[in-house]
């Protein structure tokens, strides 16, 4: 009895060793060496053995009882062959059709700029075998005038003629197409005239000059002067001034129906002047304007500037319509250092120059239109440095390839 109490003493102290060294280990586990969450199986699940196996064959079994639900539709049909090699006939066509404009766009390209090249080099080549016409047409590039008469000007002196004397040809056939009212036969014979411009040409000021030269030749009382100029200011006063110096009154007309009055109460004056607002050749009021000069009793004569760009005088002939007007009127020629911007203009567009404006002065700074002194004075021009042609420059201002005939210049509209 005593050795089985021994022993069974024994064996208790054992197991509480044992229960006491894992209360110890578990107190001495690390937070950070828990195990993964994932590796516990799930709250409530089944832990008897083989649970995890008998629970996948029912599943199976289930869905293999379960009946098949029907795929969906496939969302592009089939193509067929037929169709896809139509398609590609197409593809090919339109790319071949591009291409084809593409080529035959750049072989016209190439065929412009060649026959410009070509007949540049014959020009020149030309102009070099008989340099007196080279040495004209640099003068009369440097004086002012467009390429495009100088050279239809050169192309036509006489082979024989020497520098002096094609430029006296020269001189004579310009006098020749420069058409001018050398007596002021316009005038003179009466009607009703609309001096119309850009602003700052001087309509104001040739109004009042031609009224005065017609005055000291019919009196006063044969004259009648309307302004519509309604957006310059001063623009009234100033022409009133002038009417008062020639003891002639001024009417201010706001609107063509306005206009249309006092063209009817002066229908017994022999001469009618009407001075219009000075608008921009690249207004659109440019249309406006001409619109209410319209009637046909009413003559129009375009101002242009002699001191203003070539270009731009050529812009106010186009915007203006000058091909259609009565007559042209050059001013400031005294400000102009090339003044044959303008004869080239006149005689280009076929228009009939009436009168000069060489000053400020009224009566005195008019004269009625010379041909022939006009295109001495273009010609006598001696330009700066600066501003002269060398052959070089000639030859390269003629290869470069022609452009389009000038346009009238786009509309602006206020804003």
């Amino acid at each position: 009895m005593a050795a089985e109490k021994v022993a069974s003493e024994r064996v208790f102290s054992e197991r509480a060793a044992a229960s006491s060294s894992n209360r110890t280990d578990a107190r001495a586990i690390d937070p950070l060496d828990l195990p993964e969450l994932g590796s516990f199986e799930p709250h409530g699940s089944d832990a008897r053995p083989g649970a995890k196996a008998t629970d996948a064959a029912q599943a199976a079994a289930a869905r293999r009882q379960a009946p098949s639900a029907p795929s969906a539709p496939s969302a592009t049909a089939p193509v067929s062959a037929e169709a896809i090699a139509e398609a590609l006939d197409d593809a090919r066509e339109s790319i071949a059709e591009a291409v084809q404009h593409s080529v035959l766009a750049e072989l016209r390209q190439m065929k412009a700029f060649i026959s410009d090249q070509l007949e540049t080099l014959s020009w020149f080549e030309g102009t070099r075998r008989q340099p007196v016409r080279n040495r004209l047409l640099r003068t009369l590039m440097t004086a002012g005038f467009s390429p495009a008469l100088g050279r239809a000007l050169v192309n036509r002196v006489p082979e024989d003629l020497n520098d002096e004397q094609s430029l006296v040809w020269t001189g004579k056939a310009l006098a020749r197409n420069l058409l001018c009212d050398t007596e002021g036969s316009m005038i003179d014979g009466g009607g009703i005239f609309a001096l119309i411009g850009p602003t700052g040409v001087g309509k104001t000021t040739s109004t009042a000059k031609i009224a005065a030269r017609f005055a000291l030749k019919h009196g006063t009382q044969s004259i009648g002067l309307v302004t519509v100029d309604a957006y310059r200011i001063g623009g009234q006063d100033q022409l009133r001034s002038f009417g008062r110096m020639l003891g002639v009154p001024v009417h201010v007309a706001h609107d063509a129906a306005s206009l249309a009055d006092f063209l009817h109460l002066y229908m017994n004056k022999k001469l009618v002047l009407i001075d219009t607002a000075g608008i921009g050749q690249r207004d659109e009021r440019v249309e406006e304007l001409l619109a209410s000069l319209s009637s046909n009793v009413v003559r129009k004569l375009l101002v242009v500037n002699a001191a203003a760009q070539v270009e731009t005088q050529e812009e106010v002939v186009l915007a203006y319509r000058g091909a259609q007007a009565a007559g042209l009127v050059i001013s400031k020629l005294d400000e102009a250092v090339r003044p044959a911007g303008a004869l080239d203009c006149a005689i280009r567009h076929r228009m009939r120059v009436v009168g000069v404006a060489d000053g400020q002065r009224v009566p005195e700074d008019w004269a009625w239109a010379e041909p022939q002194a006009l295109v001495d004075r273009a010609l006598a021009v001696h330009p700066s440095p600066a501003f002269e042609l060398d052959d070089q420059l000639l030859s390269m201002m003629f290869a470069a390839p022609r452009g389009q005939a000038p346009q009238a210049a786009p509309r602006r509209s206020d804003v």
